[in-house]
């Protein structure tokens, strides 16, 4: 991979990919490298995002091949007990979820393609718009970096770029009703042996987690973005009150999507693909995306790979297990909103 800045990047490439995340690595990893790749990503990297870092077992199965101990806290398989706050009902899962390091595992994913001469990167860099030229074989990108602005030609684009999408703003204006996911690594003088996934409206209609990460303990929520400081004040007192937890540390935080419909998923359209979070896949019930960014975005490296005619329509086929596992649960998403009808869960 060949680390750029903006004044000395090409102006043509087959393939850009906005986002180097879980979705964005994954992508540029398993496209050809007969292709052009350039990544861009308007953060500095290292970087860092607030997530629980948990593994379901569908992100396991992807992963399987690679090298978990970088960036697994533990190889050893993570309870979770659910606490619902509102009915006095508590229920703790053997799940055989694994525990991650979500720093070192995007770390470990962006490292993954650094061996490769066909991939350019571009941190510190921001997409502006997109537009197809007057044939419709291409697109021309305008990114922005430093103050410098500049156009480059692309035969695909895609968005990789998570819940606040720039490429999907481009092609799908419907919005998406989001949270904001607030979280904070500790130094606990309690220790936590398993996970916690706890319901409280009077917190939030999604849920709050604790999560061990020796040795810190992880605290989060996901909060209605119309008061967030008073909300996350209020779950520290709970904590405080039901679990002993005290401490204080650096609050992350960062804007996860809770979709209410397959109608608020897009794939994309003809050269341009989403995928992972900005496409909207992302668990409504748990906002669990990892496995939709692994999945989606590989999908995507497949359809383009194929170079067949309808190459976004490959990529739609590809994805329609994705979007029937998410349909099972939307049901379950407003279940978990209602506190009446969360009492069923922990039966």
């Amino acid at each position: 991979m060949k680390k750029q800045n903006i004044d000395s990047i090409g102006l043509g490439f087959d393939v850009i990919i906005v986002g180097a995340g879980v979705a964005g690595c994954t992508l540029a990893n398993h496209l050809s490298p007969d292709l052009k790749i350039l990544l861009i990503d308007q953060k500095n990297f290292p970087r860092h995002k607030a997530c629980s870092g948990i593994l379901v077992n569908e992100s396991i199965d992807f992963l399987k091949d690679e090298s978990l101990d970088k960036f697994l806290v533990t190889k050893t398989p993570i309870d979770i007990e659910y606490i619902d706050l509102d009915n006095n009902k508590s229920n703790i899962t053997k799940k055989k979820f694994l525990n991650s390091n979500r720093f070192l595992l995007d770390k470990y994913l962006y490292e993954k393609i650094s061996q490769k001469e066909n991939v350019y990167f571009l941190d510190d860099t921001r997409l502006i718009e997109c537009k197809n030229t007057k044939d419709n074989k291409h697109l021309v990108v305008l990114i922005e970096s430093n103050g410098i602005i500049k156009p480059i030609i692309t035969t695909y684009l895609a968005g990789c770029d998570g819940a606040s999408s720039t490429v999907r703003k481009n092609i799908f204006k419907k919005d998406i009703r989001f949270y904001i996911g607030m979280q904070e690594l500790l130094k606990t003088s309690k220790q936590f042996d398993h996970a916690y996934f706890i319901f409280d409206s009077q917190i939030t209609d999604f849920y709050s987690w604790i999560i061990p990460k020796p040795p810190y303990t992880e605290i989060g929520t996901l909060l209605d973005p119309s008061n967030t400081k008073e909300k996350y004040a209020q779950f520290k007192q709970k904590l405080e009150k039901t679990f002993g937890i005290i401490e204080n540390g650096k609050i992350d935080s960062s804007i996860v999507l809770r979709p209410e419909s397959v109608k608020d998923i897009c794939l994309g359209t003809k050269n341009i693909f989403l995928c992972g979070e900005a496409a909207g896949l992302i668990s409504p019930s748990s906002a669990e995306g990892i496995s939709y960014a692994l999945k989606s975005s590989y999908f995507c490296a497949k359809a383009i790979n194929s170079q067949k005619e309808n190459i976004f329509e490959e990529y739609s086929t590809n994805c329609k297990d994705l979007i029937t596992r998410l349909q099972k649960k939307f049901d379950k998403s407003k279940n978990i909103s209602d506190k009446n009808k969360r009492k069923g869960l922990f039966n």
